[in-house]
């Protein structure tokens, strides 16, 4: 059984539905990350649970980097959560 078949994360990665776009999580800035999870959260369902569906794109992102991810870009997450609460506040 080759990888791909063998993690039930393979499936829920290959879904759009966390995909804010190539590049966003990598490298932009808490604002940039926030804007584009908000934006994202927007286009996929009711207004009254946007804040919970960006807040979910980034904890899904937060946990399958796992170690991989730097302090300094989990801090620029934290971050950006915590503009997405307060652009809901």
């Amino acid at each position: 059984m080759d990888d791909s078949k063998r993690y039930w994360s393979h499936e829920v990665t290959e879904e759009d539905r966390h995909d804010v776009g190539g590049g966003v999580f990598a490298g932009g800035s808490a604002a940039e990350i926030a804007e584009a999870v908000i934006a994202a959260a927007r286009d996929e369902g009711p207004d009254d649970t946007i804040e919970r569906r960006a807040i979910a794109k980034l904890t899904f992102y937060e946990n399958r980097a796992g170690r991989n991810l730097s302090d300094e870009r989990r801090a620029v997450i934290e971050q950006a959560k915590q503009l997405v609460r307060d652009e809901f506040a």
